[in-house]
């Protein structure tokens, strides 16, 4: 057997390795006691559980397009729930102790517990089978137990801010505060027309730099295309896709020396159009390492040409109106 023939087999027994494992977690995943409305579960138990699950089906959907990907969405899924687990355990640990009685309880508890004389030892009562007898404690004893009684239970602890959001959520939220507190100080020194000019041009230049980053980001590919080379991949298949615009994909497979196998998908109108036997493809390495036509190659640095220019203004504007606009208040120049 060749150098090829072997990699290929190692690819599929890791391929039918990775399946067992991703089988063996999904059956952990359904045979787990966990809910959400079981007694005890909190914010962040559920968050461990839904990370665990969005890690399975990812997994299970990068398995055959990405294996590299998806056996790193099964490692975060066995981590999240390794860590629900945790969870659960310490929360089964606590409910376990009892906490100690409060003074003022067991003395309650002590009152009303009933007298250990039988009818014979005991004396004769001089109150009525239907009247109670009176309390001992003094009058104010009495009304501090009445008031200690009134005090409602305690509910749940409400969950911290860092427990109910991601932290990219903390940080819009950050982000929107500062923003809305700047405006406001900008449209007491400058005038409140300063200030919505401020709050737009901020907002219109985060925009278009982020319109322009995201259209930067094909160059960060290209430069992985660069690294990774030109190499042939063959045609696999012809498939069925759900979309309308492309109906049906080639699937032009390519095997790199680590045995992992690339995918590139070729969108057709028609599953009846005959594939070419192989393709020159570039080879994206990195993290997630896949293939990529020339056409796809070619097109970053058109798209740096547009992209830069819009990163370039919406910061330039951004810094203009912050704190562009503060420090022309300050200084006495407005817009």
């Amino acid at each position: 057997m060749g150098p090829r023939g072997e990699r290929r087999r190692r690819a599929r027994e890791e391929a039918a390795r990775f399946d067992g494992q991703l089988t063996a977690f999904g059956e952990m995943l359904a045979g787990h006691p966990f809910a959400t409305d079981r007694p005890g579960a909190t914010h962040v138990m559920a968050v461990e559980y839904a990370r665990a699950l969005d890690a399975y089906e990812k997994a299970a959907r990068e398995a055959v397009r990405n294996p590299a990907l998806a056996r790193q969405e099964l490692d975060e899924g066995l981590a999240a729930l390794n860590r629900l687990n945790t969870l659960l355990v310490g929360a089964t640990q606590a409910a376990d102790g009892t906490p100690a009685a409060e003074p003022r309880d067991r003395m309650r508890q002590a009152r009303a517990r009933p007298d250990k004389a039988g009818p014979d030892k005991a004396g004769p009562s001089k109150a009525g089978p239907d009247k109670a007898l009176p309390s001992k404690a003094g009058p104010d004893e009495e009304r501090g137990e009445r008031r200690a009684l009134a005090v409602p239970a305690a509910g749940p602890a409400k969950p911290r801010l860092r427990d109910r959001y991601a932290p990219e959520q903390l940080l819009v939220r950050a982000s929107l505060t500062v923003l809305a507190v700047y405006c406001l100080l900008v449209g007491f020194l400058a005038g409140w027309p300063q200030a919505l000019l401020c709050l737009v041009g901020a907002n219109l230049g985060l925009g278009m730099a982020a319109c322009g980053f995201a259209l930067c980001m094909p160059l960060r590919e290209s430069w992985g295309a660069l690294r990774g080379g030109r190499v042939r991949a063959r045609y696999s298949h012809t498939e069925k896709t759900f979309s309308t615009a492309t109906p049906w994909e080639q699937h032009y497979v390519h095997v790199d020396a680590d045995g992992r196998e690339l995918t590139y998908r070729r969108g057709v109108p028609s599953g009846s159009l005959a594939p070419l036997p192989s393709r020159r493809l570039w080879r994206v390495t990195g993290r997630s390492p896949r293939l990529i036509s020339s056409a796809e190659f070619f097109l970053s640095p058109l798209l740096l040409l547009l992209g830069a220019p819009l990163l370039l203004g919406g910061l330039a504007l951004t810094l203009t109106a912050c704190p562009g606009a503060l420090v022309g208040a300050l200084t006495g120049h407005r817009w």
